[in-house]
């Protein structure tokens, strides 16, 4: 074995020296290795929108059932005569461990979980309760029934919804279903109301929403409330407007109790809901002008959906206020949107600011711009039908009917409903909201259509010469468009 112990320096000699120094080399340190590995991504370091996806694929009551065998229920009665359904498997197989985890993600998971499903609980009241046993057959939904005192603490649903036979006090049933079903409940009380005369004026209902979560008020009371026109006859209706847009419950109570549906009735109705639209802008309430607007066009579209034969069969009279109804709605929503945000785009396109100089806003700034571009499209958007209708467009993609009807549903449309004057409103709403958005080309082009029809429109000839002085031959029409569609994005 080589002897490695230690030498004194003293021993090495000359030639040692020499030798060891030739075989000597430089060489560039190594950079020192790093220490920790990058740690892998987690669920909550993921965007916003990816984390989403994930929980659609956890808590989406309609996708965790896809490629499940179907649920059957077994109907007990206890001793005390409440029903007690059971299911064969679980009727929402939702990961609900996301609720358990850390607080972020459990925070986001309720609130997708609820917002998402939006869930009814659905209380009934009746003598016997063999017939809450029926409805819950043959209505054909799908429901969880856990027991009544854990529905009793439930708080983050839509909506509470009891049905009472015979001003019954006795609740036979309470279960919870996602709001994707409500249409099933609706059809079958609609068919045991048309089936029994005297089914529906012995029963009564109570409605009230309990969360709004984020959604718009239109958009919240057309997916949870709006199918309940269907019904009608009531003995009793009894709706809390605390989170609805104002008179809309009173005019759905009103609806479900009367005789029968009737389409004058419903268009004074929808009427109603316009003029309460046109009131909040005259109050320069711009945000309550654009959900009531909202509200009546989803109404209308209800009612195409659900009621087209008889609207149909209606005299011209009707559809034509019916479309110009539909007209006198995109047009206030498209003045509300833009009217909101005037002072911010008074200048123009300045605040369409390049990519660059977006990076540097604060969150709060940037939110606010976000907003902006999303209500300025949206106003586009309604401008654009409003146009449409008042022309009698023949393309499909600007008619507002064709995004939400069936071709065989939409109401005929003629260009000499609407005047000249009405015409001109329409080219002038594009005009303005274009020059927001920072497209004055397209602008001078609308306005200038709209002083060919009313040459004393006011502010028409002012707007016009804005957009037309604004013109930059150097931008590609389109460029603010796009600029804003990718803000709205975020």
């Amino acid at each position: 074995m080589a002897d490695t112990s230690k030498r004194d320096s003293m021993d090495a000699s000359a030639p040692d020296l020499s030798s060891k120094m030739q075989c000597t080399t430089i060489s560039s340190p190594e950079p020192a290795q790093r220490t920790t590995a990058k740690s892998p991504p987690t669920l909550t370091s993921l965007p916003g929108s990816i984390r989403n996806k994930i929980y659609s694929y956890l808590l989406d009551t309609e996708l965790v059932n896809v490629g499940r065998p179907n649920v059957s229920y077994t109907h007990n009665i206890s001793s005390s005569g409440i029903l007690e359904p059971s299911a064969s498997r679980s009727p929402f197989p939702v990961s609900t461990a996301l609720f358990y985890t850390n607080k972020q993600l459990s925070r986001e998971a309720l609130t997708y979980f609820y917002s998402k499903n939006l869930f009814i609980r659905f209380s009934i009241y009746t003598s016997d309760a063999r017939h809450a046993k029926t409805l819950l057959a043959d209505s054909g939904l799908l429901y969880a029934a856990p027991p009544l005192s854990h529905l009793e603490n439930s708080k983050q649903h839509v909506l509470d919804l009891s049905l009472t036979e015979k001003s019954s006090a006795q609740k036979r049933a309470a279960i919870i279903f996602p709001a994707q079903y409500l249409p099933r409940l609706i059809n079958f009380l609609d068919q045991a109301s048309q089936t029994t005369k005297a089914w529906a004026p012995s029963h009564a209902l109570f409605i009230e929403v309990r969360n709004t979560y984020d959604y718009p008020l239109a958009k919240l009371q057309g997916d949870a409330l709006e199918l309940f026109r269907l019904l009608s006859n009531l003995g009793k209706v009894e709706i809390d407007g605390k989170n609805l847009l104002p008179g809309y419950a009173e005019g759905l109570a009103s609806s479900m109790m009367a005789s029968s549906f009737t389409a004058p009735a419903f268009l004074e109705t929808a009427t109603h809901m316009a003029d309460a639209a046109d009131a909040a802008r005259e109050k320069r309430d711009w945000a309550l002008g654009h959900q009531h607007a909202q509200s009546c066009i989803i109404a209308l579209t209800y009612a195409y959906l659900t009621r087209a034969e008889l609207l149909h069969s209606q005299p011209e009279a009707f559809t034509r206020d019916i479309q110009r109804l539909r007209w006198r709605c995109e047009l206030g929503i498209a003045k509300a949107l833009f009217k909101q945000h005037q002072a911010a785009t008074a200048s123009g396109a300045e605040w369409l600011m390049s990519d660059s100089a977006q990076a540097n806003l604060s969150a709060a700034e940037a939110e606010k711009r976000k907003q902006i571009a999303t209500d300025l499209l949206i106003a586009e958007t309604a401008a654009s039908a409003a146009l449409s209708l008042a022309t009698d467009s023949p393309n499909p993609a600007s008619n507002p009917w064709f995004q939400s009807l069936p071709a065989e549903l939409i109401p005929p449309n003629k260009a000499e409903w609407f005047s000249d004057a009405e015409t001109a409103l329409s080219w002038y709403a594009c005009g303005i909201v274009h020059t927001a958005l920072g497209e004055n080309l397209f602008a001078a082009g609308d306005l200038e259509r709209a002083c060919g029809l009313k040459a004393d429109g006011k502010n028409f000839a002012e707007a016009f010469e804005r957009a037309r002085e604004g013109i930059d031959w150097e931008v590609k029409p389109g460029t603010g468009l796009r600029r804003a569609a990718k803000l709205a994005r975020g």
